[in-house]
């Protein structure tokens, strides 16, 4: 299993960040991609899978924080990008939904970071929350690849994004009883072009048996089953299928 979208080095994972990693191979995570939403967090990835061969690191910076960006930001970013195990620009994008950074601010950033992908050759990790419209409209002045990180649009979006020859991110959204709709656009999905992610600590797949805590990447098995239920092939189908999928996009 492959978990494509985590946050391992928020304080969240203060106490056992250093176990949940030994554990990988025990409970079958290939790898994990830490993902970055500022700069410090960007550089706190680039260090993490440096030091720990199951992690490799995205770096961006999240609509939300771009309110925040001083001084040669993207820059910075791109020294970053040096580090041979920074896989991905991300998580960028737009998010209409809480607004938490001006929307004007939002389209540049996510324009300029596009443009530091393109220019790196690296895939894209895409955040877009209410704003599937304005978000293509600026991606297609740019030659990107990627995936949609949690994704949660309609029939239509999925298929513009597959047209675009992007990934769809599925996580635990997919599991929870009201994502009813959301599964039924998944099953139109080819699972040649699902990832499979956590987006640890948050978004705790609805699991019988276990209570709602703090996400981690080994939860991302309810989420490939779910998948093997959607698409009624065998869980292992479904883990070598995604598993290789990541890879491929990723280039490990």
């Amino acid at each position: 299993m492959v978990d494509t979208h985590a946050h391992l080095t928020m304080k969240d994972f203060d106490k056992d960040r250093e176990e949940i990693v030994n554990n990988f191979e025990e409970e079958g995570i290939e790898f994990v991609i830490e993902v970055g939403y500022n700069v410090e967090s960007s550089k706190r990835a680039v260090d993490f899978a440096s030091s720990h061969e199951r992690i490799y690191s995205a770096i961006g910076v999240h609509p939300h924080e771009v309110k925040d960006l001083r001084g040669d930001w993207l820059s910075i970013l791109e020294s970053f990008s040096k580090e041979k195990k920074v896989v991905a620009i991300g998580e960028i994008g737009l998010d209409y939904f809480r607004d938490l950074s001006p929307r004007s601010t939002q389209r540049e950033s996510f324009d300029d970071q596009l443009a530091l992908a393109e220019k790196l050759d690296l895939p894209v990790i895409f955040h877009i929350r209410d704003a599937y419209i304005e978000a293509r409209e600026i991606m297609k002045k740019h030659k990107v690849r990627g995936v949609v990180h949690s994704f949660n649009g309609t029939l239509e979006d999925a298929k513009d994004f597959l047209n675009m020859g992007l990934y769809i991110g599925v996580g635990g959204i997919a599991t929870y009883k009201k994502s009813e709709v959301l599964r039924e656009i998944i099953s139109t999905v080819p699972l040649t072009r699902i990832l499979t992610e956590t987006d640890s600590p948050y978004l705790f797949p609805a699991t019988k048996g276990i209570r709602k805590r703090r996400n981690e990447p080994k939860y991302v098995r309810f989420v490939l089953e779910v998948l093997a239920t959607l698409f009624d092939v065998s869980f292992e189908n479904v883990e070598s299928v995604t598993t290789q999928n990541a890879k491929e996009l990723f280039g490990l």
